[in-house]
């Protein structure tokens, strides 16, 4: 059973009770009060329901309806203990009812019986792919979450509930993986399409545009979401409004009142026993109180939400928290520590493959390296200090600069693009610096060379728009009609006005020799970011530099 009524599973469920497909007694009316206890929420009650449910189906003598029985309760002990931050048990009871319920896939099924083993089948699909990426396999979770999706053409799904639900788990999975462009398209789409999932939906798309710097956007959303909570009596959907609201505030800078909603939350998530989250606001608060100067509450919120983190497998958040420790480290003096902190972070990020955080840490690094340039007399090494942060820098400012190819939007991108900035003007300090006047030549012939605009042609009504290509972060897909190169923007003025959005397709390498395969502006650096971050900085098309005019 999903966690809240509202939940297109919930509705798939309700069906099947109107349609005759349920358990009988004492399940139908178990599964009812242990959704009740989900809502208000009261986990350790709504397990506790669960756990006698299934010891009564243990009791039975097996057979495929007992076994798909035994399945759906495992699967729904799963999707609490989810709930509840218990990722190890949620891992052995959704292994074992994907056990039971694969087991019987071959056996002969009535039309009702197979639509109850398909309902069973994708709901513990998607929890799985929730436990995978909440533990930072997000390529695991990618796989799961394509087989899940490969079920949808089983159902007949005239109001498109399973593909809202599909789709909802696939924003989630964007949105870890800092895929904040597609996030917000598939959610966009879904949100017309999919009323049953809106509140979780506006949800998402408020820590969307936080994260993205759009803050009167974002609060839009959260109070949407909260109204839509309210109506449906959803407590837990809710308190997580609360904590995004939180988000956003640190996002924003107001540091006052984010401390003030994350003290809420956290007084919540606390009382019923949700490590994880509890954890978040843990890493949030320990940020507030290093940038007000309390060294000692930081490293203690620092060092309580990395234990929480590591206790309950939650491997990337537990690197996002290291890589706050390393910056405390860094501001009291601490180089190795930082260097330890911020490397451990790294190779968790790498092996995830969350590589714009990677960029993050490359961008962390460089930082310090100039600070440390900006305090201390490096004397003859100067050069080679100045050299080695370009190394990181520039790399990972052309990443987060290029992530502007995901958003379909030019205020998103803008939004964007103020982030990336700051990167790049590290960038350019580091190399007037350093005196290069080529590599600063380089930089300014690139960043004028900008992005081309291309044509969008996505359509919610195409599942393969609803769920875009696993790789789609990676590489910004072609955009352009016919599979042909980007348009120019004074081509397509009017279809564009038709069109979902106009994307930015990579910017052009730019010559800067006269021979056959001379050199490119930023050649080493670009090859660099792409192969680090695994990002397509730019495009193919060559185009040569505009010499001064004499």
């Amino acid at each position: 059973m999903p966690e809240e009524p509202e939940d297109p599973q919930d509705t798939a469920e309700q069906e099947e009770q109107a349609t005759g497909l349920s358990y009988g007694e004492p399940f139908d009316s178990g599964f009812a009060l242990a959704e009740q206890h989900q809502l208000t929420p009261d986990l350790p009650a709504a397990l506790a329901v669960y756990a006698e449910l299934l010891t009564v189906a243990e009791s039975f003598e097996d057979s495929p309806d007992v076994q798909l029985l035994r399945g759906h309760l495992l699967s729904d002990i799963g999707t609490v203990q989810l709930a509840a931050t218990d990722l190890p048990g949620a891992a052995l009871s959704i292994g074992r009812s994907l056990d039971l319920v694969r087991g019987i896939a071959s056996v002969p099924m009535g039309p009702n019986g197979r639509r109850l083993w398909l309902e069973v089948l994708l709901k513990t699909l998607l929890a799985r792919v929730e436990l995978l990426r909440r533990t930072g396999q997000f390529d695991e979770a990618q796989e799961v979450m394509d087989e899940a999706t490969g079920l949808l053409s089983e159902f007949d799904d005239p109001e498109g509930l399973r593909t809202a639900e599909v789709g909802l788990s696939r924003v989630h999975l964007l949105m870890d993986r800092s895929a904040w462009g597609a996030a917000e398209e598939l959610a966009s789409a879904l949100l017309t399409d999919a009323p049953p999932a809106g509140p979780y939906l506006l949800d998402c798309l408020g820590v969307v545009c936080a994260s993205t710097v759009r803050f009167e956007q974002a609060e839009d959303y959260f109070a949407r979401a909260e109204e839509a909570y309210l109506a449906l009596g959803h407590h837990a959907g809710r308190q997580q409004v609360l904590s995004h609201r939180a988000y956003a505030a640190l996002q924003a800078g107001d540091l006052d009142r984010a401390e003030e909603l994350y003290a809420e939350a956290a007084e919540i998530f606390e009382r019923q026993g949700q490590a994880e989250d509890l954890a978040v606001c843990e890493q949030a608060r320990a940020a507030i109180a290093a940038h007000r100067g309390d060294a000692v509450g930081a490293a203690a919120l620092t060092a309580s939400s990395l234990a929480r983190f590591q206790q309950v497998g939650a491997a990337v958040a537990a690197a996002d928290t290291m890589l706050l420790g390393a910056r405390h480290a860094y501001e009291r003096g601490d180089i190795e520590e930082m260097k330890r902190l911020a490397q451990g972070a790294r190779d968790v990020y790498q092996e995830r493959g969350v590589y714009e955080r990677c960029a993050q840490v490359d961008l962390m690094l460089a930082r310090t390296l100039e600070d440390n340039l900006n305090r201390t007399d490096h004397g003859v090494h100067e050069r080679a200090s100045i050299a080695n942060a370009l190394s990181l820098a520039l790399p990972a400012a052309l990443t987060l600069e290029a992530a502007r190819y995901d958003f379909a939007t030019a205020h998103a991108r803008s939004q964007w693009l103020q982030l990336a900035d700051e990167a790049m003007q590290l960038v350019f300090r580091l190399a007037l610096r350093s005196n290069d006047q080529g590599l600063i030549f380089e930089l300014v012939e690139h960043r004028c060379a900008g992005a081309s605009l291309a044509l969008s042609r996505t359509s919610t009504a195409s599942k393969a728009t609803v769920f875009p290509d696993a790789a789609m972060k990676t590489y910004a897909p072609d955009y352009a009609p016919d599979g042909g190169a980007p348009l120019a923007l004074g081509g397509i003025a009017a279809e564009a006005a038709a069109s979902v959005g106009l994307r930015v397709a990579p910017p052009p390498k730019i010559v800067m020799s006269a021979e056959a395969g001379g050199r490119t502006a930023l050649q080493e650096y670009v090859q660099a970011a792409e192969f680090r971050y695994h990002r397509r900085i730019v495009s193919e098309e060559e185009v040569p530099f505009c010499p001064p005019t004499i």
